[in-house]
């Protein structure tokens, strides 16, 4: 037991350990391909916005159900067929650098240069997106009885305080699944012809009986994502690279291997 808790502490430190090491050798490349990854989605939540709440802090008085509705479809399309496929473009660049390569910023945009990436960044997409709202049935299963257990039977503050620390237990657990799904971006760029539903399998797969260690990655970055949030996003440009690089990193520890590039072939990416 003291050595799985030993083993445990030393993948996710050495993952942290070996992410930074790859951010500060190349920050201003991964900082650079991080935003060009951000500004799309930052205007389109602009956009957004301004459609709904104009110049105020609330919404617009004459702004119906429906066009509120139409509006938000909108910007979920958008983000579907824009913005996603950046962020396929965006983990493959970071994958790269964990793996001691030197990506060029073009790499982020690459799927908007092919049709059949593009698609495969789409079809990913709606994949992670179903397995994630099919995992907020379990944990709205949680916080539900939390509610019952803490507040409707002990009507206390003492019983809110409870019933909230199931709800950042819960929401916790759920980012560190979602965490595991998106190691399959990290596959697709070790194995380019791998189906979408096959990696995203795998890497659940891979993460069996290491679960924890996913918790405990997230939750080593939960001081600077509540900073991101407080300061409006703007530390994600370090926080998001550092996180996906400690992951990969994880990764490829749980699975036993290290993924690295030749100098000559990354010189040629």
């Amino acid at each position: 037991m003291g050595n799985r808790k030993h083993q445990h502490a030393q993948h996710v430190l050495g993952s942290k350990l070996a992410a930074k090491k790859d951010l500060m050798e190349m920050l201003w490349p991964v900082l650079g391909a991080t935003l060009l990854f951000f500004i799309p989605y930052v205007l389109l939540s602009e956009a957004l916005g301004l459609a709904c709440y104009g110049t105020g802090m609330q919404l617009r008085e004459d702004l119906t159900q429906a066009q509120l509705l139409s509006y938000v479809l909108a910007f979920e399309i958008a983000n579907l067929l824009l913005v996603q496929p950046l962020y396929f473009g965006l983990t493959q660049f970071y994958a790269l650098r964990r793996a001691g390569g030197r990506p060029r910023l073009s790499m982020v945009t690459m799927c908007l240069a092919s049709p059949k990436l593009y698609w495969k960044s789409v079809r990913l997409a709606l994949l992670l997106l179903l397995f994630a709202v099919l995992w907020m049935i379990p944990t709205g299963l949680i916080c539900a009885v939390g509610y019952v257990a803490f507040v409707s039977i002990v009507s206390t503050r003492f019983g809110w305080f409870l019933f909230i620390e199931v709800v950042i237990v819960a929401v916790a657990w759920y980012a560190s699944v979602m965490l595991q799904y998106h190691c399959s971006y990290a596959l697709l760029a070790e194995q380019p012809k791998l189906g979408c539903w096959k990696a995203v399998r795998m890497a659940v797969g891979k993460f069996k009986g290491h679960r924890m260690e996913a918790f405990s990655l997230l939750i080593s970055f939960s001081f600077w994502l509540v900073m991101s949030a407080l300061l409006g996003g703007v530390p994600l440009l370090v926080v998001l690279p550092y996180l996906l690089l400690a992951l990969y990193h994880l990764f490829d520890r749980i699975r036993g291997v290290e993924i690295r590039v030749a100098t000559e072939k990354t010189e040629n990416q």
